[in-house]
């Protein structure tokens, strides 16, 4: 232990002749505890107690304690250590920035500095709020700040306090770091500054650390209650209860604030937990004053259900929940009024009203086998067995083994991140495993589809540079007419002269079924024509994507669909993509493309660590298995090369993937290093 750190904590945090308790656990249940005023005295012990950890009491002890037997001296206690009516006044308010991780472990140094910044947010938010000058320490594993305060030891100032610490975890607490809502105990115990943090082992990646002072105001300007009560009136949230009882004009439906935000589409600059289970939705700005960027507003969804919006400036401090909610559907509470009255009113005047037809209960039918089935009832499959096509990205293919028969892929990523060259190059490393593909996209027009396809088919050594720009190449028409040739009646490109009417474009992929293709890709979302669906837009979305479930599982055919994401400044995730939960929740893969950028890498540094993401820093872009129903793996990076002349995407630089319509080379055999897929990675196509 560091001896003047000591003395020097002590000439910080208590006053000549104030009486103080150091507690020290050493595990195991058993407790040493010591009262002292004279700092020397209890130097002149602690060495002895230097492998253990070593609290101190943060507020004034009751000099009555000084009567126990454990003055000047430490002995094992069980009830007669510090408890909160042996506080004599709260002089600090404690705040506890810590990460989030395993229990009884020390912070690794990456967590750490995820605790720093945070430490620094609050510190600054806090200053700007009035509050003043604290002292800032370091816990070992996290950051301890006081703020100096004159409150009596009571009841009204400890609520005070649990209020102060409910207001900050809202703000600032996250998926990493929280905000410790329960050191507001009169009596709480903190690190002794000067020790050392003794969590679990001591190893290089989670290394046992000394807890120190860093900063120490030089004027002490203690803040009344009356200071606490109005922070905590400023910036508390007013929650509302759902509604349960009529919800769109359903009895008993409850309100979905996810859905809400889908169908307004309200843009989420990121999603936080809330401790214990609830939601915090930073808005990318205020719907009252643009002016108001992330992070200062905010929807909150609690643990108990219910509802809170916060605008953290003075001039939209009347904007609560209700008026949210109104600026976005002005009727609503006046649309659940009356559905509820008409409702009750129904049951008062007609009280014989027609039932819904009662659910007819299927008997058991020999074709579909037992309704109930036992484990020896069921055949047995191997799952890498399954039918499937590779993706041509070798690292993608290995985690997740290709795309399976029977499944919805939903492809997601923001502008330039690689989609359409992603599908354009599945499209041709499909096509090689003489498997056949459709596409329809609402977008782009069929000739340029065409050039951006053929290109990927082509590879830089078979382009041309243009005369019409520098870098421009194109494929040259001795070389189209063969790729027309492989690709004529295994591709096909849907004709946007026809619309984009969901209706349509079913009925053609169930023709499209007799000429044998097992790929179907839907780019993208926003562009179907979903209108006839039943139900509002989430609901349209919903039965969209459960009838693309069923034709995939019905006719053992992979589908993609690509959407895309709500306009977000974090690191893109799967809750970022735009429409209803009912997406994301019922696809079998989720795939989201990144490409490699400074914003990449200091986004994501933030989600996967530092460490990680730099190892993708080479590549030009990044395939993210987001989700895999069917072997469980997420938050996993894919790098991928991205030859620009081609607008392929590779393995590796040197990868030169020739393709059906070009003669491989004579000494070439069929599995060498051109082709996408060796033998051994080869399983049953479609």
């Amino acid at each position: 232990m560091d001896i003047n750190e000591i003395r020097r904590w002590h000439s910080v945090f208590k006053r000549d002749g104030e009486l103080f308790e150091i507690r020290i656990l050493c595990g195991g249940g058993k407790i040493y505890s010591g009262y002292f005023t004279d700092i020397e005295k209890a130097l002149a012990l602690l060495p002895s107690y230097d492998m253990f950890q070593i609290y101190f009491t943060v507020n004034e002890v009751k000099s009555a304690c000084s009567s126990r037997k454990q003055f000047d001296t430490f002995l094992t206690v069980s009830g007669s250590a510090t408890s909160k009516n042996d506080i004599e006044h709260r002089w600090l308010l404690p705040v506890d920035i810590d990460v989030e991780r395993p229990s009884d472990v020390s912070s690794t140094d990456e967590e750490k500095g995820y605790a720093h910044k945070k430490a620094c947010e609050v510190y600054k938010f806090l200053r700007d709020a009035g509050f003043s000058l604290p002292i800032v320490c370091d816990s070992s594993s996290g950051y301890h700040i006081y703020y100096p305060i004159d409150m009596p030891n009571t009841a009204e100032s400890e609520s005070v306090v649990r209020k102060f610490y409910e207001v900050l975890s809202n703000l600032f607490s996250d998926e990493k770091v929280k905000i410790d809502k329960v050191v507001g105990d009169a009596n709480r115990i903190m690190r002794l500054y000067g020790t050392w943090g003794r969590k679990g082992r001591n190893t290089q990646e989670r290394p046992h650390r000394m807890a120190k002072i860093l900063a120490v105001p030089q004027e002490v300007t203690r803040m009344k209650r009356e200071q606490i009560e109005s922070f905590i009136e400023k910036y508390s949230i007013k929650t509302e209860s759902v509604q349960h009882r009529a919800y769109n004009g359903i009895q008993g439906e409850s309100f979905s604030l996810r859905d809400f935000i889908a169908k307004y589409e309200i843009r989420v600059a990121k999603e936080l937990p809330i401790s214990g289970g609830g939601t915090k939705y930073v808005l990318e700005e205020c719907p009252f004053d643009s002016q108001h960027k992330a992070p200062d507003s905010a929807l909150f969804e609690l643990p108990n259900g219910s509802i809170a919006f916060k605008c953290f400036h003075d001039s939209c401090a009347q904007h609560d929940w209700r008026a949210f909610r109104l600026h976005f559907d002005p009727h609503a509470y006046e649309r659940e009024k009356q559905d509820f009255s008409s409702q009750t009113r129904y049951r008062q005047v007609v009280p014989h009203l027609p039932q819904k037809p009662k659910y007819e209960i299927k008997d058991e039918i020999p074709e579909l086998g037992k309704k109930w089935l036992s484990m020896s009832d069921i055949q047995k499959v191997d799952l890498s067995a399954i039918p499937r096509v590779k993706t041509g990205i070798h690292e993608l293919d290995n985690n997740i083994l290709g795309l399976a028969e029977s499944e919805v892929t939903l492809l997601s990523g923001g502008n330039a991140s690689g989609k359409s060259s992603w599908l354009n190059t599945l499209v041709c490393n499909v096509l090689q495993q003489n498997v056949s593909c459709a596409l329809f996209s609402g977008e782009l027009p069929p000739h340029i589809l065409k050039a951006w396809i053929q290109m990927v088919a082509a590879g830089r050594d078979n382009l041309r540079q243009s005369q019409y720009g520098d870098g421009k190449y194109y494929v040259p028409n001795n070389i189209s007419e063969k790729i027309d040739k492989w690709m004529d009646g295994r591709f096909f490109l849907f004709n946007n002269e026809y619309g984009n009417t969901w209706e349509e474009v079913f009925h053609d992929m169930k023709e499209l079924l007799k000429a044998n293709v097992k790929l179907f890709i839907l780019d993208n979302l926003m562009s179907l024509d979903i209108d006839l669906l039943e139900g509002d837009k989430n609901n349209k979305q919903k039965n969209l994507i459960l009838q693309l479930k069923e034709f995939a599982k019905k006719n053992h055919v992979h589908i993609i669909i690509v959407a895309h994401p709500r306009k977000s400044l974090a690191f893109l995730r799967k809750a970022d993509i735009s429409g209803t939960a009912d997406l994301t929740n019922a696809v079998d893969n989720v795939l989201i493309a990144h490409r490699v950028n400074q914003d990449f890498l200091k986004a994501g540094a933030e989600f996967y660590g530092q460490t990680e993401i730099q190892k993708y820093s080479g590549f030009g872009n990044v395939i993210e298995i987001s989700k895999n129903r069917m072997y469980g793996v997420c938050d996993v990076l894919v790098g991928m090369h991205y030859e620009i002349e081609s607008r392929r995407f590779k393995n590796s630089p040197e990868e030169r993937v020739i393709y059906g319509w070009e003669e491989p080379p004579q000494q070439s055999s069929v599995f060498d290093a051109h082709y996408p897929f060796s033998p051994e990675e080869e399983v049953a196509p479609f």
